[in-house]
C-alpha cells in the first residue's frame, strides 16, 4: 500500500528537472554527459511477470543519447532504512523492465510493434509445465526487416536517507556464497548504484542543480540550515519559471517526506496559491524557529531545575518533579517552574504547585496556576 510519504518522493520525481539533475549532477560517470535531457521520458514503475507476479518499482526515466545507438533505464529506489536484500529487489526490478519491453517489442520513440496485446488467437496462453512463467516470445523483427533495437540498459540507484549508516551490500556477491569453481560466470552480477543523501560529501555539484538543493535540504542539521535552502528553492522555482505543481511537489515532500525533529508535530501549511510559498514558507519558519528556540530554552531550564531540585529536596523528588514537568507542553509554564523552586520551603509545595500547573494546561483547561 502507497503511504503519503512514498507518495511524496514518487510526485517529486514525476518532473523530468529532478531525474535529469541526479543524472547529469551525482552520477560519476562519463556517458552521463552524452545524454540528451530532452528525451526523458517516465516509463511505468509497475511490473507484472509473465506469471502475474507484481512488482513496483519506485520511478523509472529513460534518456537516450545525443550521438549514438541506445538508452537507459534509471531505476529509483526511495529508502529510509538499510534493506540488506537491496541487491535482489533491484535485480527482480531489472529482469521485469526487461520483460515488459520484450512484450512491448517497440523502440523507445520508434514506429515498432503497437505495444498493444496481441488478439486471443495469437496469445499463447499455455500453462503448465509446457510453458514456464519466465518463458519470453523472441523479439520480432522491425516492420522493414532490420533486427530489433537492443535493450537499453539499466542503472539501478538508490537514494537512501536513513539515519544510520548502510551496510547492505550492493551486489549479489555480498547475499551469496562463493561459487563452486567454474560456476563464476553464470552468477547474477549486477550491482546497483547507492547514493547517501544525508553523507553526500561537499561540495555538492555546482550550477542550478535542483536535485543539490533537494540533497542541501535532506542535510540540513538546523532550522536556519532548512530555511536558507527553502529560500534558494523558492528563488530556482521563481527563476527557471517552473510550473507551480513542481513547487507544491516540493512542499509536499517536505511535509511528508522530510520531517527532521524541530518540524516534528509541528503544521506543515497548505499553500493553494504557489505565488505565495515564500512568504508562507518565510513566517512559518519564523514561527517554528521562535517555538525551537523555546522548546530549547525549556529542556535546559528542565535540566538544571532537576539538578537543584536534586540538591534542595533529594534525588527521589527530582525524579518525580521530572515526570510532571514532562507533561507540560507550554515551555513558558517549563520556565515558570524555576522561581517556584526558590520560593517553596518543601519539596511537597513544590510538586503541589507543578500538578496544579499540570492540570491547568490539560486539553479544554483555560485555568491560570495557581501561585
Amino acid at each position: 500500500m502507497t503511504t503519503p510519504y512514498d507518495a511524496a518522493w514518487r510526485l517529486l520525481f514525476s518532473f523530468p528537472v529532478m531525474p535529469r539533475d541526479l543524472l547529469t549532477g551525482f552520477v560519476p560517470w562519463a556517458w552521463t554527459k552524452e545524454l540528451d535531457p530532452r528525451t526523458l521520458e517516465e516509463r511505468p514503475g509497475s511490473q507484472v511477470s509473465n506469471g502475474l507476479s507484481q512488482r513496483h518499482q519506485d520511478c523509472v526515466w529513460e534518456a537516450r543519447f545525443h550521438d549514438r545507438q541506445g538508452s537507459i533505464l534509471a531505476a529509483l529506489e526511495f529508502q529510509s532504512t538499510v534493506d540488506h536484500t537491496m541487491a535482489v529487489r533491484m535485480l527482480v526490478y531489472t529482469a521485469m523492465m526487461y520483460q515488459r519491453r520484450l512484450r512491448s517489442r517497440t523502440p523507445p520513440g520508434g514506429q515498432g510493434t503497437s505495444s498493444k496485446p496481441e488478439p486471443p488467437e495469437e496469445q499463447d496462453v499455455t500453462t503448465g509445465p509446457d510453458r514456464p512463467d519466465n518463458r519470453e516470445s523472441p523479439p520480432r523483427e522491425a516492420p522493414d526487416g532490420s533486427a530489433p533495437e537492443p535493450l537499453p540498459s539499466v542503472v539501478p540507484i538508490v537514494l537512501y536517507h536513513g539515519k544510520a549508516q548502510w551496510q547492505a551490500g550492493k551486489d549479489m556477491a555480498g547475499l551469496c556464497a562463493p561459487p563452486a569453481e567454474g560456476l563464476a560466470p553464470y552468477q547474477p552480477a549486477q550491482r546497483y548504484f547507492l547514493l547517501d543523501l544525508r553523507r553526500y560529501p561537499a561540495p555538492l555539484p555546482e550550477g542550478r542543480n535542483l536535485f543539490a538543493i533537494l540533497v542541501r535540504l535532506v542535510q540540513s542539521r538546523r532550522l536556519e540550515d532548512e530555511a536558507t535552502v527553502v529560500d534558494e528553492l523558492i528563488e530556482w522555482l521563481h527563476e527557471e519559471t517552473a510550473p507551480e505543481d513542481l513547487g507544491r511537489a516540493f512542499l509536499a515532500w517536505m511535509g511528508y517526506a522530510h520531517v527532521p525533529e524541530w518540524r516534528q508535530g509541528m503544521d506543515w501549511p497548505v499553500l493553494k496559491d504557489w505565488r505565495e510559498a515564500g512568504t508562507m514558507l518565510r513566517e512559518s519558519v519564523n514561527e517554528w524557529t521562535t517555538k525551537w528556540m523555546a522548546q530549547g530554552r525549556a529542556e535546559g531550564q528542565a535540566r538544571v531545575m532537576r539538578r537543584q531540585a536534586a540538591r534542595k529536596f533529594g534525588p527521589e523528588f527530582a525524579d518525580r518533579l521530572d515526570e510532571r514537568l514532562a507533561e507540560i507542553e507550554d515551555p513558558e509554564r517549563v520556565v515558570e517552574v524555576s522561581d517556584w523552586l526558590l520560593e517553596c520551603e518543601s519539596g511537597e509545595e513544590l510538586l503541589a504547585r507543578v500538578e496544579g500547573l499540570c492540570e491547568s494546561s490539560a486539553p479544554g483547561d483555560g485555568a491560570a496556576p495557581s501561585s
